[in-house]
């Protein structure tokens, strides 16, 4: 989806004319969109924090049970795993960085923050639709204005469309109503 489709459909929500398919925008209308995109890089970072991770795997090296993550290509969240020659190793997060119980070279597989989108990029994560996350973007920018209804209705649908994402396709149990059984 591109970032100009989910603040297009933004402005569309506002009851506001979609001036970003043209080509000129007014300074007004150039900093209205300023704001809507970066309401819109707090919103999709929230999604994958939160909801949906964006994972990734690269080789590290692993020297005494520290893991040098200083060459990752993407702002690393946190790691889910680490595996040398098809063992699983443990990995967890100190305040210096990760540490494990290996040493050689692994690959690790960890969730990352994306880069900060601009208005002429494209999102690549199919995940999340664009009117959701153009509801996460009114969430944010009518939060920040203090117009706390709109926030809270825009927020609602949000986090919704991403529960609905989150749990697609698993299955879910629900706990027994207070009864045992024998």
């Amino acid at each position: 989806m591109l970032v100009k489709e989910v603040l297009g459909e933004c402005l569309v929500k506002m009851g506001r004319e979609n001036f970003l398919t043209g080509t000129e925008c007014t300074d007004e209308q150039q900093a209205l969109a300023d704001r809507l995109l970066a309401a819109m890089n707090i919103a999709y970072r929230e999604a994958v924090t939160e909801y949906i991770p964006l994972y990734a795997e690269e080789k590290v090296t692993v020297a005494d049970g520290t893991v040098d993550v200083g060459g990752l290509g993407k702002r690393i969240l946190y790691p889910v795993s680490l595996t040398a020659d098809g063992v699983r190793y443990r990995v967890w997060v100190r305040p210096e960085g990760l540490s494990a119980d290996y040493c050689g070279r692994a690959t690790l597989r960890y969730a990352y923050l994306p880069d900060e989108a601009a208005l002429t990029d494209e999102i690549a994560d199919m995940r999340i639709t664009p009117s959701a996350l153009s509801d996460g973007t009114l969430a944010e920018y009518y939060l920040q204005d203090k117009v706390f209804d709109l926030a809270e209705a825009y927020s609602e649908s949000f986090r919704d469309a991403l529960s609905a994402v989150r749990y697609k396709g698993r299955a879910m149990r629900l706990g027994a109503s207070g009864r045992r059984r024998s």
